[in-house]
């Protein structure tokens, strides 16, 4: 548990230390930065509620030929499975693949933040450590998507469609992103829409068959509540509100404003479902907790008294915080799959 705890509280101290590093340094530390998260999320033994999951489905693909495996629901974790099978992997194979994936996106669009150590910090908790070290199909989207959207920023259309494709060959559900493209230029063009709405048939060819009946049986006709959702979903809905009330100080200072009005209002828009379709909504909202933690890690620049911002962010890490706490000493979950931590290269045997 205390682990936990230090991935979180190492880069909240450095995101108020009075002191800034030089470019140099500031490269290796960012470096180390990588090199640790993929430590602990790609080398992790037995951490993470879907582990038995992954490894069926390991186990399942290494007796795949290489066709089946490009023909199947997500090619593209089948393909890293089957690589790392026909290497003699094993499971750790696909999670320090899909770990580099994973913090290749997350490192690529939090340096794109004004605060990109208050950024990680409010990361840690449910992003990196609750979905990064269990969902790894959808944290591998997410990587890409976060590439994605860095693409939209740039107003870079084609390669924003290829990373939201990528993305959908780890998770189909990520498909969804298609829809903003249309709106990357800030003026929707009908080539925009056309080349749109070709992308999300294609996709949608792929959601036929097995693919539909796996997602509507487990994210819409499921009973079972998604563990955790309604914090994720209530986070995400405060940090949306928060946007929007700063909106106009958010405008004048970034140039992002488009994207985040984009992102932040389907956050908003998601809300309904919550109340027949949880799990759906859920996993749904997992894909815009990045966008929930730059927002926040933001909030305290429209403060202009140094001491009110330092308040402000200690407020936002103290809430994050308790978040981390009561979900590793109340969830059920915690204790069978997240406590104790357990890695690979630091086991005896």
């Amino acid at each position: 548990m205390l682990l936990y705890f230090g991935l979180f509280l190492a880069p909240a101290l450095i995101s108020v230390a009075p002191y800034r590093m030089d470019p140099v340094s500031r490269r290796i530390i960012y470096g180390l930065v990588a090199i640790t998260l993929i430590f602990f999320i790609g080398f992790r033994e037995h951490v993470g509620f879907d582990w038995n999951n992954y490894l069926r489905i390991f186990d399942k693909v290494a007796l795949m030929d290489l066709t089946s495996v490009l023909l199947s629901i997500e090619p593209g974790y089948a393909l890293v499975n089957w690589i790392s099978s026909q290497f003699d992997w094993g499971i750790y194979g696909v999670n320090v693949i899909c770990s580099v994936i994973f913090t290749a996106g997350v490192m690529a669009f939090a340096l794109r933040q004004p605060s990109f150590w208050r950024t990680i910090a409010l990361a840690m908790p449910v992003l990196i450590i609750g979905v990064g070290m269990s969902a790894t199909r959808q944290a591998v989207a997410i990587g890409f998507l976060l590439l994605a959207l860095n693409a939209f920023q740039d107003r870079r259309l084609f390669r924003f469609l290829f990373w939201v494709v990528l993305a959908v060959t780890f998770h189909r559900s990520s498909f969804i992103f298609i829809l903003m493209a249309p709106l990357l230029s800030g003026r929707i063009r009908l080539w925009h829409l056309a080349l749109a709405g070709i992308a999300f048939f294609l996709i949608s060819v792929f959601l036929t068959g097995e693919a539909t009946t796996y997602y509507t049986d487990s994210y819409v006709n499921s009973e079972i509540t998604a563990s955790g959702a309604i914090p994720r979903v209530a986070l995400n809905v405060l940090s949306a509100g928060l946007f929007f009330y700063f909106r106009k100080a958010w405008a004048e200072r970034y140039d992002d404003t488009y994207m985040f009005s984009i992102t932040c209002g389907a956050m908003l828009l998601m809300v309904p479902g919550m109340f027949n379709a949880s799990a759906a909504v859920d996993r749904m909202e997992m894909y815009l907790l990045p966008v929930q933690c730059a927002v926040m890690a933001r909030i305290p620049m429209f403060f202009r008294a140094g001491v009110i911002r330092t308040q402000v962010s200690l407020g936002i890490f103290a809430l994050y915080g308790a978040v981390l706490a009561v979900w590793l000493n109340f969830s059920p979950f915690t204790s069978l799959a997240w406590i104790p931590y357990q890695n690979i290269l630091l086991m005896p045997n």
